[in-house]
C-alpha cells in the first residue's frame, strides 16, 4: 500500500497525479482520448491557463471539484468506472482522487510517467 509521505506539505494535485500514473497507460489513454473528444473548448482553455501562469488547478474554485471538475469526473468515469480505478490505485482510488491527475495529463501535456 502506498501511503502518502506525511512529512512532505500536502498537495492534492500532485497526488492525483502520483494515482493517475499508477494506472497502466492503454487505460489512461482511453480515458484521456474520451475527455480531450467530450471537454468543452472553454474548460479546456481555462485549464491550461492555469497551467501556464504555474497555478495548481485544485486552486481554481472555477474547476476544482464541483465546475469543470464534475465535467472530467464524469467523463472519466464514462470510460474507467471507480470499480475498476481502484483495482490500480487501491488507497483512495476514486475519480474524486484521480481526476486532477487526468486532467492535467490531457489537458496540460505533462510529462508521461
Amino acid at each position: 500500500m502506498n501511503l502518502p509521505d506525511l512529512d512532505e506539505p500536502f498537495d492534492v494535485d500532485s497526488l492525483s497525479v502520483k494515482m493517475w500514473a499508477r494506472v497502466p497507460e492503454p487505460v489512461r489513454q482511453k480515458v484521456e482520448l474520451h475527455v480531450a473528444a467530450h471537454l468543452p473548448a472553454e474548460m479546456l482553455a481555462r485549464v491550461r491557463g492555469l497551467y501556464a501562469r504555474g497555478i495548481n488547478i485544485s486552486s481554481d474554485p472555477e474547476f476544482f471539484h464541483f465546475g469543470a471538475g464534475m465535467v472530467v469526473r464524469n467523463l472519466c468515469r464514462e470510460r474507467l468506472s471507480d470499480d475498476e480505478l481502484v483495482i490500480y490505485c487501491p488507497f483512495g482510488g476514486d475519480w474524486d482522487h484521480c481526476y486532477l491527475g487526468s486532467a492535467y495529463r490531457h489537458c496540460c501535456d505533462v510529462p508521461k510517467r
